[in-house]
């Protein structure tokens, strides 16, 4: 079997989520996302999905798709089954020198393991080695902007059945500067939400490294030592590792690192400093499927939790994440939802199949490949219309 062709198409989300929908800052009202597309020479083909943001992760649409373009070029009579070689090849390509093109480059990477899965009428977590688990306890992001919004959702979350809880605490000062009013605010929304939350469900106080002073962390991370369910997430920038060993010497809780994993040999330098207790594992952001596996084992060795996330995603995505999930050992929740609480695709439903969702559970399909298939004259429909819906 060989690759015949690489394509991209664009999609059209648009954002509902809280504090998404008209971000004073950084949050797109409608982030770039592209379906990957790869064909083999017999018609057989895999898709997968590239999403990202500008400022988090630094694609656009139009770069995908030219990106999409270049790796055509790349993979053409290769061997989809050759995962090594395909994403030597690819980062041959773009972005192998320094971080770029992860998304695109993840998008085609989700679509080779679903196209060799369903030759081989494998799922794709069999492809990584094996399911631990194919059900799936969820986690959710909040982003409310006051103490009692905040409040009522982490209720209204747990009452659904999720077990993790992504409260966001530095949306104030990310757009408005780091003082000590700023901070006060971010920290009222955190203290609403261990309140209202009960200690069997993670919150993981994420800061999107907005805080930025590693003293004032731990300053602010002392009240909250002895609250076994909270852990902090990158609370500074993602070049300054140094900071983030301080923190979590001296902070009381545990850290988490999201932004600073960026490929395998990064996660590498991690766990040799010691600098986090978990991680959040993007495959937009390291590349898809296989550069994952590689940081997934450098994690198990050093005993590094590792957490699953969407971009947000549409169910192509959210299933692949469960997929990557299912060959993880540690059992922290997966964020999975994101094609249903961040965005909306319009009326036109073009992908079929992949993960249910029951309560705060999470379920993968009993199907080859990603178990997802796209409905092409509703996908037509979709692009079509773009965002004049």
């Amino acid at each position: 079997m060989k690759i015949a062709k690489v394509e991209g198409f664009r999609l059209y989300p648009k954002a509902i989520k809280e504090a998404w929908v008209e971000d004073e800052y950084v949050w797109p009202s409608h982030p770039p996302s592209v379906l990957m597309k790869v064909t083999a020479e017999d018609g057989t083909y895999g898709i997968g999905e590239a999403s990202s943001q500008q400022w988090y992760l630094g694609e656009t649409s139009d770069q995908i798709l030219e990106l999409a373009r270049i790796y055509d070029g790349a993979l053409r009579r290769v061997d989809p089954g050759n995962f090594a070689l395909c994403n030597h090849l690819m980062e041959a390509a773009y972005g192998g020198g320094m971080p770029g093109g992860r998304s695109a480059r993840s998008g085609v990477d989700m679509a080779l393991y679903d196209l060799v899965g369903k030759k081989r009428g494998l799922p794709v977590h069999a492809l990584l080695g094996g399911a631990y688990r194919t059900e799936f306890e969820m986690l959710t992001n909040l982003y409310h902007k006051t103490p009692e919004a905040m409040a009522e959702a982490c209720r209204d979350f747990v009452k659904r059945g999720f077990r993790g809880l992504k409260i966001k605490v530095g949306d104030v000062v990310l757009a408005k500067g780091w003082d000590r009013d700023n901070m006060l605010s971010e920290l009222a929304k955190l203290d609403a939400a261990v309140e209202a939350t009960p200690r069997h469900v993670y919150i993981d106080a994420d800061a999107n490294q907005g805080w930025e002073s590693a003293s004032w962390t731990v300053t602010a991370l002392r009240r909250y030592a002895g609250l076994d369910n909270l852990s902090i997430e990158q609370p500074l920038p993602y070049a300054d590792l140094d900071g983030h060993v301080h923190v979590r010497r001296h902070g009381g809780v545990p850290v988490i690192l999201d932004e600073s994993v960026w490929s395998a040999k990064q996660m590498l330098q991690l766990a040799r400093m010691q600098a986090c207790d978990r991680i959040v594992l993007k495959m937009n952001r390291l590349g898809g499927f296989h550069e994952s596996m590689k940081t997934v084992a450098i994690c198990e060795s050093a005993n590094i939790g590792v957490s699953v996330d969407t971009n947000p995603y549409t169910m192509i995505g959210d299933t692949a994440c469960c997929h990557m999930a299912a060959a993880i050992r540690t059992h922290y929740p997966v964020d999975c939802e994101g094609h249903v609480s961040f965005l909306d695709w319009g009326p036109h439903k073009f992908v079929t199949g992949g993960i249910t969702i029951k309560g705060g559970t999470a379920k993968l399909p009993d199907a080859p490949g990603l178990g997802v298939d796209i409905d092409w004259a509703l996908l037509a429909k979709h692009s079509k219309e773009g965002y004049d819906r």
